[in-house]
């Protein structure tokens, strides 16, 4: 439904004043096509807005103002206070203007593609001359998921997307697979738990993605998208393991993954070639369980981008960057046995750095009862360069600020003024050669992009392998 928010114009005829009805006098418009992104059929959309000027010297009496499809459509005017599909007799005096307001709700078609939806507002003029607005408009059929609880094995797939309402519940004893391009938008509030096993299998050409479903922008330069605690987030119950997630892209949430606690001799969770970015708490956080990242992101956290309560946890060729933008934030990376012994934090040829002149917290049980042991290789760490020694830290760099370049400027690519985000190394940065060509022969000789980490023989720390064109 549209909302005005500014004072209605009259619309009424004033005999007193001379329209004119020149041909040459024409209206202006803030913009000559209104554009929406994709709208999922049913769900309205947003409200956009734009404005009609006269800029001329005498006052214009416009008899007829209407939508070309009267309607049908699906798109929907108020013009100068009024709603409907046609409009007669809207004056516009000389150097005055008035307000347009446009939405459209989408129809089904049962198409798996975005469908183009086209309308036109045409501004009739008293001299007879024709004007016109263009209204575009993607439609996307999709799938609503309200408050399901999938008790057997079941596969989503990416023919669609997922709208998901109040939550998604994988059951004990139940595997839900998601293949790849699978897309699940979450409203506010709405998330997902897994009692079972959760398998997102995405491909680089077409990842599995998580996040909010506000598909409008806040500012014309910040999508919703960009912003984090659009939606829930992702908690793997005690009960649940074998958790798997490749290529998948986790973003906006109020959490990434959390891993409720879980015993340390059985896989909990790993995950490959996947970004989890942009949320309010931890990227990831576990109690226990044990956990593999590779060639992965997990980054921009309102708390940490990884929080470890004890665990076996390992990674591998990822980077740990925090630039959350929108709160005080915690660090990269926090470990802990407060609760559960620290079995093993093992890290190699990965980035972890922050906007922090420390990004790695360590708490230990104050009564030193129960294992801690952790390790950097091949690592470009951002704390203090006089903490980088001993037995665990091994050809570890300093990210500190001195260098050529340091921190956020390891990645040319991010434009804090927009809230975009791209992790792409910088030619300079000190992660250059410093990853482990044997893991990289061994784990993951194609970064998470593809790329061939051995080309030029030395493989670059972090999810990420320099590439010459991207800087």
């Amino acid at each position: 439904m549209i909302y005005l928010s500014v004072p209605l114009l009259t619309t009424s005829c004033d005999d007193d004043l001379d329209y004119t009805t020149s041909p040459s006098a024409l209206l202006s418009f803030s913009s000559d096509t209104v554009k929406f992104d994709t709208v999922f059929t049913t769900i309205g959309s947003s409200t956009r807005i734009f404005k009609v000027y006269n800029y001329g010297d005498d006052p214009l009496m416009i008899p007829s103002i209407l939508l070309a499809s009267k309607g049908q459509a699906g798109f929907r005017v108020n013009v100068d206070g009024m709603s409907g599909t046609e409009f007669q007799d809207v004056e516009v005096r000389d150097g005055d203007s008035l307000y347009v307001f446009v939405e459209v709700t989408v129809n089904p078609r049962d198409e798996n593609t975005p469908f183009l939806l086209r309308d036109s507002l045409i501004f009739h003029l008293q001299s007879g001359v024709l004007q016109k607005v263009l209204l575009e408009a993607y439609g996307q059929d999709m799938i609503v998921i309200r408050g399901e609880v999938f008790k057997n094995d079941t596969v989503l797939t990416g023919d669609r997307p997922y709208v998901v309402y109040d939550s998604l519940v994988v059951d004990n004893n139940a595997t839900l697979r998601l293949t790849e391009g699978t897309r699940l938008y979450f409203h506010s509030g709405a998330g997902v738990n897994v009692r079972g096993t959760l398998r997102a299998e995405g491909t680089l050409a077409h990842p599995v993605v998580f996040r909010g479903d506000r598909l409008d922008n806040m500012f014309s330069y910040l999508p919703y998208d960009r912003l984090s605690n659009q939606w829930k987030g992702i908690v793997l119950q005690s009960s649940s393991y074998d958790n798997y997630f490749n290529y998948t892209d986790i973003h906006g949430g109020t959490w990434g993954i959390m891993c409720d606690s879980s015993a340390t001799d059985k896989d909990k969770l790993i995950i490959e070639n996947s970004v989890i970015h942009n949320v309010g708490g931890c990227a990831l956080s576990a109690i226990g369980g044990r956990i593999w990242i590779g060639n992965s992101e997990l980054t921009n956290a309102g708390e940490h981008c990884l929080h470890v309560h004890g665990s076996d946890i390992q990674v591998v060729f990822s980077t740990l960057a925090n630039f959350y933008p929108w709160t005080l934030r915690g660090a990269a990376i926090r470990l802990s046995n407060e609760r559960m012994p620290l079995v093993r934090a093992d890290f190699r040829s990965s980035i972890i750095t922050g906007y922090s002149s420390n990004e790695l917290m360590l708490t230990r049980n104050t009564e030193d009862t129960l294992s801690f042991n952790y390790s950097f290789s091949h690592c470009l760490l951002n704390i203090p360069y006089d903490s980088i020694q001993g037995d665990n830290y091994i050809n570890v760099l300093s990210d500190s600020v001195g260098h050529a370049v340091s921190q956020i400027t390891n990645f040319p690519h991010i434009d804090t003024d927009i809230f975009y985000y791209d992790f792409a190394l910088d030619s300079l940065s000190r992660a250059m050669g410093n990853g482990c060509t044997d893991d990289a022969i061994r784990f993951y000789p194609l970064d998470r992009l593809g790329h061939n980490r051995l080309e030029d023989e030395k493989a670059d720390a972090g999810a990420r392998e320099h590439v010459a064109d991207n800087s």
